[in-house]
């Protein structure tokens, strides 16, 4: 009885609403975090374990490489079919994810916050960039690196530029909102600076693993080049995990009910008597 009552929801339940289902915030987090994963770690070993050949059959200028770049990797048949269809079956998933940290992160501000245009400026960022990762990583993913070599390279770059961009936002916003309490706040919080910070040093390691490669042909720079972009693809995968799990795991129930407006409403205010679905967070 006492834990009926410590966990009571604060949206009372209207007399005429019917709920008609809710949707648990763990199989949300499966749901969206593991089909990228596994199509990272399919895509990678699958493409070096059987398709080593295909993979490696390139004039290679400075020498043949035997790890390649996960842009060539998910142009193979198998390994793109698969690849495809995990990231664009988890893509709406990350678009409930976002909708629902953009009306919590404009409720839990924290009453401590003396910067709220900085603030209001970083949450607005938060979903114009967390759409558009997810326009670049579609884009990267239906546009083959052999077909168009030159937008898969724009879309591919873009991406990582603007999922950095969209760590920050998120991490700003997360520390001057009330995301940033106990018991899951402050690790979420450090979890995403450390992939912040990594995701950040990374950019001038592949860089410059790049240009040793092409410009100064050492063999090595290049395996070195596409162990780091694997890396890069595992720490924007954790880094969602880190916000699903975390920042909403325990807190958000996804309650979706069927309003059924009464007949006194109705008359008073002469409008046909008629039902609506809505969603509540």
């Amino acid at each position: 009885m006492l834990m009926e009552k410590r966990f009571e929801s604060v949206h009372k339940k209207r007399p005429q609403a019917v709920e008609l289902f809710q949707l648990n915030t763990t199989l949300l987090f499966w749901v969206g975090f593991v089909p990228p994963l596994f199509a990272a770690v399919f895509a990678i070993l699958t493409a070096i374990i059987l398709h080593q050949d295909k993979i490696t059959n390139y004039a290679w200028i400075c020498g043949r490489a035997f790890l390649p770049s996960l842009s060539r990797i998910i142009n193979l048949t198998l390994e793109g079919l698969v690849w495809q269809l995990c990231i664009f079956f988890h893509i709406p998933f990350r678009l409930l994810e976002l909708s629902v940290g953009w009306v919590r992160y404009g409720r839990l501000e924290s009453r401590a916050n003396t910067h709220r245009l900085w603030y209001k400026m970083h949450r607005h960022l938060y979903l114009v960039f967390g759409v558009t990762e997810l326009i670049l990583l579609s884009g990267l993913s239906a546009i083959g690196e052999k077909e168009h070599g030159i937008w898969h390279v724009c879309f591919f770059y873009s991406f990582g530029v603007v999922a950095l961009l969209f760590f920050i936002s998120n991490t700003v916003c997360h520390s001057q909102s009330l995301y940033f309490l106990n018991p899951y706040g402050r690790i979420s919080y450090h979890v995403k600076i450390v992939i912040s910070i990594c995701y950040f040093l990374s950019a001038p390691a592949i860089a410059t693993f790049y240009a040793l490669y092409w410009k100064a042909c050492f063999t090595w720079a290049y395996e070195l080049f596409a162990l780091v972009e694997y890396l890069d693809v595992f720490m924007v995968i954790f880094y969602h995990g880190c916000c699903v799990y975390w920042d909403i795991q325990h807190k958000v129930v996804f309650s979706v009910r069927l309003n059924k407006p009464s007949k006194l409403d109705n008359i008073i205010e002469e409008k046909p008597l008629k039902k609506e679905v809505t969603t509540e967070l």
